[in-house]
């Protein structure tokens, strides 16, 4: 219910502004976002994403205006998991047995390692962007801030994975002489990364809710917008024991707007009223004037 409380409100905002509203501009939107993924100890680590859609403003007075619209946005993430497992060291084993033959149990020891499964990977997410934001415009310059709601549609992901064993590397006791054999070792026991993409929004949060707040200039039709946008929520499904992590981006747009007259159709009802009372008078005045009774 709260989802389409978060989507219903915005929607009947937006229906009953234009009968409040002086004027009306529309046009198209595009521009890029600017979108931290990943943090480490020299800074942040950024990527581009896209943006556009349309945009809707009503002015409720020369300076005062709400601004809304419908927009696709790209979102991303990165994220990283370690899975454990263990599995048989043969080698282990047989080290064992040919150190202690005495104490090993008949037939060998069996002996396990701890492998370490890595998944490092960025999901790239597409969302359906609705913002309601409030707008004041002083000499050309606009101040933008507001909430916006959003539903995933789309998420692409690319993944590396990378394993790690505790198992004994046979290779660290082939002599120096013996390097073609040790690289044939190696072969067997590859663990080089790999990768993979794919498309899936399997563990994401369906629905993003935050804020905008922003700087524009406006040329004549041309608005040039820089805005920060702020998530609430964050960007999994289940966070677990993690700290939650909303969604952040910069975000750089050019929107073409053209103005619709609202008050065109009032103007017009009293031109009609007038013309209609300037030729009631007159066939008043012309009935006298011919003397009819």
């Amino acid at each position: 219910m709260n989802i389409f409380k978060l989507i219903l409100i915005p929607l009947v905002v937006l229906s009953i502004n234009p009968f409040f509203a002086q004027k009306i501009s529309i046009g198209p939107e595009v521009g890029i976002n600017l979108i931290p993924i990943e943090k480490s100890a020299l800074g942040n680590n950024y990527q581009l994403g896209y943006y556009f859609g349309s945009q809707v403003k009503y002015y409720f007075s020369e300076n005062f205006a709400l601004s809304s619209g419908l927009f696709a946005t790209q979102k991303k993430k990165s994220y990283s998991h370690i899975d454990t497992t263990t599995t048989a060291d043969p080698f282990a084993g047989a080290i064992s047995e040919f150190m202690n033959p005495e104490g090993s149990p008949p037939g060998g020891g069996t002996e396990e390692a701890d492998v370490y499964n890595t998944t490092n990977g960025v999901a790239s997410e597409l969302y359906l962007q609705l913002p309601i934001l409030a707008n004041y415009e002083y000499k050309k310059i606009n101040f933008y801030a507001g909430p916006y709601t959003s539903i995933l549609l789309n998420a692409n992901r690319k993944e590396v994975y990378e394993s790690e064993s505790t198992a004994i590397d046979i290779s660290t006791f082939i002599p120096s002489e013996y390097s073609a054999l040790e690289g044939l070792l190696n072969g067997l026991t590859n663990n080089d990364p790999e990768s993979a993409s794919y498309s899936s929004i399997d563990g994401l949060a369906t629905i993003d809710v935050g804020v905008i707040g922003g700087i524009g200039y406006r040329i004549d039709k041309l608005n040039f917008n820089l805005m920060y946008s702020y998530g609430f929520l964050d960007y999994r499904k289940d966070k677990k024991n993690n700290s939650t992590d909303p969604h952040q981006l910069v975000q750089f747009s050019i929107a073409y707007l053209f103005n619709i007259k609202i008050k065109q159709k009032k103007d017009s009802e009293k031109e009609i009223n007038s013309s209609e009372s300037n030729l009631g008078h007159k066939k008043h005045k012309n009935k006298y004037d011919l003397g009819i009774k």
